[in-house]
């Protein structure tokens, strides 16, 4: 009887300590899954109710969609896409001098190969090519202009010799990502570092043209032209490979974005090398050409519009061939399809207030250089301009988003699935001296020499934003200058879309020329990273409240209830989420404060019924911390404070960890490590009051000419509870900041008022500048007060 006793006993303790510690939330995977809700299954891009079936028993290579059940016929793939017969290739085309003596030659390949190697080869081009090496941005450039760019600029130059020598050289034979194959590649090789699907891009097409158009060596045609037939002669033995974290696995050469890239290298490689190779490899070409161009159209025709990057891919590609082989009778109806489906994406992937629907720097990089590609595509092949006038405004707006969104050093924010780098300069060089638009580069002009300056076409200029919200594309940046040097933080405050990662009201900061909070971005090695799904989508990595460590809902989970105030002494942004509604039984809301050119103020407020929850505030910086009585303040000179309510110091427990992260274009710093990653941690009591969490991150250029131990932030007692109101003192003086509803209330003796949001800053122990917002009446100490018609935002000095 007493051994029942005890397993009850501990049994219910077991219960009870799991439902402390319950850490539920949704399953993280590396990439956007079906969802289930309600009984039924939904697309995570067009939120369409979609069947949800078994594909394990379907032939990969059909597989048209990532969500829907949209396939491929086996038949059709069989016999006019993969395996294309010369009378089916000859079927395709109408070349009207042709079409006769090419249908007499069907039962001699060598022939038909032979007629259409002269054709083909001898046919005008404008040596205007897609693809030309990473830095260049003048896209469809022609060949002679991109061989003088190349000229001008020896590094680039030798790096491009070097990729290509990377992949061939005479004693070596081929390798890929550092792999030597000697002289036969092995197309079905797993690596460490990169997937299959990348490497099925072929890449290395690029720069083989590129040191071809350099060096006019006869050879490379050859070099490629035998990688090309060893590829694909390989291409239907390649093993599906399983990557971590993927429900969904592709075939590695047939699916809609690896089709789509390596097209338009095929073609190129067509153009370029097609009269210095073997007829019956250019026949192969074609075919491969041909076949990949149905299985596109295919695609494009039978899965719903879906706001993301791939069919945009897809969409060019398709186009690109219709320029180039209009001999393909099939030409025309892929244009008409791909040019729809184009223009539907510049129109509802790029929003109103210039963002982009995946919101992420790289994909938006990427989806700038498609759409701009292709306006000049249809004006240089078609002799169409009409997309370029009837969007160019859009892909301005887009720009801007980038160049106000930018840090004060010139590197993107990597929300989400993206890098951190500097590539997104040359998109504002180049379209601030297309659209004659200074602006774009005055807050980037420090990354350019002065003679590199002094050759530009348009004179650098500041923007006249500074501190701006995008309530469509839900990114909100406090800026207090454009000076390298700036105070600087940017708020993702939106939900969920295509490559999101799962965070909340998260956010970077950058001051006096060095980051201060940064977002982990992504891994070294991309989506197979093994910390992918583990770190960098985790909510832990991000720069934000997390409820028992867990894992928020994201689908449709944008912060709402948003305050946003820009003025000349502050910024005020808030705004609460329900990520953690369901699975937590907890909401979350964040005030940030910008006292501009001093710090920030981070007031957390979580709402639960439930005790003992852990609320942890997570923070990194590549900043190297120690630790502090009432924070933690970084250990070099040019650095920060980070502090928490001194009355709360009881009740936190300081954390000190590392975590990965993305450092790339950084000054001084690696590619990828580990940083450092600060915790502030309370228990909830069920207590909207006291569960709260209030930070200052305070900057500083030397750490000598501060005495932070005399820095605080307290919460003040206010007579009004429903207020919050912090007392904070720093090497500026001493300041009271008051959030409340805008109702009329008496919040302490001396302060009065119907306001948002108050920031008060004393001298001597007189108050002299106020901001406030949404305020029609107040009174600060018998020394400010007014009374107004309407609300407005209200600043003073004294």
């Amino acid at each position: 009887m007493k051994f029942k006793t005890l397993m009850f006993l501990l049994f219910c303790f077991t219960i009870i300590l799991f439902a402390q510690k319950n850490n539920s939330g949704p399953i993280i995977s590396a990439h956007s899954d079906p969802y289930f809700k309600n009984g039924k299954w939904y697309c995570p891009l067009c939120r369409q109710v979609i069947k949800h079936g078994d594909r394990s028993k379907i032939d990969p290579k059909l597989i048209l969609s990532e969500w829907h059940d949209v396939y491929l016929d086996k038949n059709y793939f069989n016999n006019k896409i993969r395996y294309i017969s010369d009378e089916e290739l000859i079927n395709s085309l109408d070349i009207p001098e042709l079409n006769k003596s090419l249908k007499s030659y069907l039962k001699d390949e060598n022939k038909i190969s032979e007629i259409l190697f002269k054709y083909f080869s001898s046919r005008n081009d404008n040596n205007r090519l897609f693809c030309y090496d990473s830095q260049n941005r003048r896209y469809f450039i022609q060949i002679d202009e991109f061989i003088n760019d190349i000229k001008k600029d020896k590094s680039r130059e030798e790096r491009i010799i070097k990729s290509a020598n990377d992949f061939y050289s005479t004693d070596k034979g081929y390798s890929i990502y550092g792999v030597n194959f000697g002289k036969k590649i092995d197309f079905n090789h797993s690596y460490q570092q990169t997937s299959k699907w990348g490497v099925h891009y072929l890449n290395f097409i690029e720069d083989q043209i590129n040191y071809f158009l350099i060096t006019k060596d006869t050879t490379i045609p050859k070099i490629f032209e035998d990688a090309f037939n060893q590829w694909y002669e390989q291409i239907d033995g390649i093993e599906i490979e399983k990557a971590p974290n993927h429900k969904v696995l592709y075939d590695v050469v047939w699916y809609e974005l690896g089709l789509s890239v390596r097209t338009n290298r095929l073609i190129d490689a067509f153009r370029v090398f097609g009269k210095y190779m073997n007829p019956e490899t250019n026949k192969r070409m074609l075919k491969i050409i041909l076949g990949s161009s149905r299985w596109l159209f295919e695609c494009l025709s039978k899965t719903p519009f879906h706001p993301y990057n791939w069919q945009t891919f897809t969409s060019i590609a398709l186009s690109y061939v219709s320029c180039i082989f209009p001999e393909f009778k099939e030409s025309n109806l892929w244009y008409e399809k791909s040019r729809k489906n184009m223009e539907l994406h510049i129109t509802k992937d790029i929003f109103d207030d210039g963002g982009y629907v995946e919101r992420t720097p790289s994909y938006a990089d990427g989806m700038f250089a498609t759409y701009y590609r292709y306006m000049m595509m249809l004006k240089y092949f078609k002799n169409d301009d009409s997309f370029q006038k009837k969007y160019l405004n859009r892909i301005e707006k887009f720009v801007e988003f980038f160049v106000l969104t930018n840090t004060p050093i010139g590197v993107v924010a990597p929300f989400n699935d993206a890098r951190r780098t500097k590539n997104i300069i040359s998109v504002f060089k180049e379209m601030a001296e297309f659209f004659n638009r200074g602006d774009f580069l005055g807050g980037v002009k420090n990354n350019f020499t002065d003679e590199e300056l002094s050759k530009l076409k348009v004179v650098p200029k500041e923007p006249i934003v500074k501190s701006v919200d995008f309530p469509i594309s839900k990114f909100a940046v406090m800026r207090q200058s454009w000076d390298p040097l700036s105070y600087f933080m940017i708020i993702n405050y939106g939900g969920f879309e295509n490559h999101c990662h799962y965070d909340h009201l998260d956010f970077e900061i950058y001051a006096n020329g060095i980051p201060i909070a940064l977002d982990a971005g992504i891994g070294k090695y991309g989506y197979i990273d093994t910390l992918h799904s583990k770190w960098y989508k985790h909510p832990l990595s991000h720069n934000m409240i997390t409820i028992n460590q867990a894992v928020p809902e994201k689908i449709d989970m944008s912060g709402y209830d948003k305050i946003w105030v820009t003025q000349n002494l502050t910024d005020f942004f808030a705004a609460t989420h329900n990520g953690y509604l369901k699975y937590q039984k907890t909401k979350h809301r964040r005030n940030i404060v910008f006292v501009k050119n001093k710090y920030w103020l981070i007031l957390d407020e979580i709402f639960t019924k439930e005790k003992d929850k852990d609320i942890d505030f997570n923070f990194h910086t590549p900043s190297y911390m120690e630790e502090i009585k009432t924070g933690f303040i970084s250990k070099e000179n040019n650095g920060f404070l980070l502090l928490f309510d001194k009355n709360d110091l009881p009740n936190i427990t300081k954390i000190h960890d590392k975590g990965m992260a993305d450092l790339t274009d950084l000054p001084n710093e690696k590619e990828n490590r580990e940083i450092d990653w600060l915790i502030f941690r309370k228990k909830s009591i069920g207590n909207y009051i006291d569960d709260r969490i209030a930070t200052i991150i305070l900057p500083f250029k030397n750490k000598d000419e501060i005495n932070y131990n005399d820095y605080y932030i307290e919460k003040i007692d206010l007579l009004d509870k429903f207020a919050k109101g912090y007392h904070i003192k720093t090497q500026y003086g001493e300041d009271i900041i008051i959030i409340s509803d805008g109702k009329n209330r008496q919040f302490t003796k001396d302060i009065k008022g119907d306001f948002t949001f108050c920031y008060i800053s004393f001298q001597d122990n007189i108050p002299k500048y106020i901001s406030m917002s949404n305020v029609s009446e107040f009174n600060i100490y018998d020394t400010f007060k007014n009374k107004f018609n309407m609300r407005k935002n209200y600043e003073l000095d004294k």
